[in-house]
């Protein structure tokens, strides 16, 4: 999927997240946790949000859109796909409390984030929670939980859960408001190995 990027760089107010997505069958499991967040009147922000599960890799602001997506589908054409397990839910205290899937370390994961931000020197602003050291690997299961509603999704999610493997399959570009991130775009994705794939 691909769409024109704009010229220039894009409004001070909207930022863009480089993603990594899954197989079908994780992206299954992942979205048949947020429908049960959201069955229980827990959460559903991550079922109206526009987005497939995903791992965000980096988040830019003041960004040249068409500059990465260019990087993006260099680096995504010299990685091959490749696995990942998902083994435990953890959760970012806050206000709103964030419920999301943690990976086991993960090479390959490691090697294609530090590779990735190597890429991306120079074209943008990164946030800081992003940058290699300050990274935490998370798929989000729901963003916006309010504290009284914490402990009533953490024992739904512990009697629910069970540890799945995923395939990371493709790299792809979203952008946002992240004043107050309701909804996203998808701008750009790719496959993982497509140069290697290519005859």
């Amino acid at each position: 999927m691909r769409r024109r990027p704009t010229r220039g760089r894009t409004p001070t107010d909207v930022a863009h997240a480089v993603i990594a997505t899954f197989d079908a069958a994780a992206d299954t499991a992942v979205r048949a946790i947020w429908a049960t967040l959201a069955n229980n009147k827990i959460d559903s922000s991550m079922m109206t949000l526009g987005v497939a599960p995903h791992l965000t890799l980096a988040v830019m602001n003041d960004v040249m859109p068409g500059a990465l997506i260019g990087r993006v589908d260099t680096l995504a054409g010299d990685t091959e796909p490749f696995n990942l397990r998902f083994d435990r839910i953890d959760v970012f205290e806050g206000r709103e409390a964030v419920i999301y899937l943690a990976p086991q370390a993960s090479t390959a994961l490691r090697r294609l984030h530090q590779a990735l931000h190597e890429n991306v020197q120079g074209i943008g602003t990164i946030t800081d929670h992003t940058r290699p050291g300050s990274w935490v690997p998370h798929a989000t299961l729901a963003m916006a939980v309010r504290k009284r509603r914490l402990a009533a999704a953490q024992r739904l999610l512990s009697r629910r859960f069970s540890p799945f493997a995923a395939r990371v399959t493709d790299l792809g570009v979203v952008d946002f408001r992240p004043a107050r991130v309701e909804a996203a775009t998808a701008v750009y994705q790719t496959s993982l190995g497509a140069k290697s794939a290519a005859p």
